[in-house]
């Protein structure tokens, strides 16, 4: 599940499952539902919620850590030899897709977007920040 991006119907299937052992009563009696599966996914926090995730949500967040510790952990020998393989000339942020790429690495690349979308860089001397490009 961390690897790969899930199918949507066995997403669906999984979260169908999760539903299935709040509201069944038995394997041949349906359960009233008394509250909505999005509440109950919501954050305890904000009150209503059971903090369960949607298998949707769980997968995408799962690939983002891994483009994450790409950036963030170059010790960890799985980044090392991602590194190796496909970013000797790029960043993983601006790698482009090949046919000939993994299907791991497939499955990593478009959670790029996600990321970017919450990233902030430290300056530092400058070297690794394009003033064009970069936010």
């Amino acid at each position: 599940m961390q690897c790969f991006a899930l199918p949507l119907k066995t997403s669906t299937m999984l979260n169908n499952l999760a539903r299935n052992f709040f509201w069944k009563k038995s394997d041949t009696q349906k359960g009233l539902p008394l509250i909505s599966w999005d509440r109950i996914c919501q954050p305890k926090a904000r009150g209503g919620g059971l903090g369960l995730r949607k298998d949707e949500a769980t997968n995408k967040a799962f690939q983002c850590k891994l483009a994450w510790k790409i950036l963030t952990n170059a010790n960890s020998c799985w980044v090392q030899a991602m590194k190796t393989k496909y970013l000797t000339h790029s960043t993983l942020l601006d790698y482009k897709i090949k046919p000939t790429d993994s299907s791991v690495w497939n499955n990593v690349l478009p959670s790029r977007n996600l990321l970017i979308s919450g990233l902030t860089w430290q300056i530092g001397d400058g070297s690794n920040i394009s003033f064009w490009f970069d936010n």
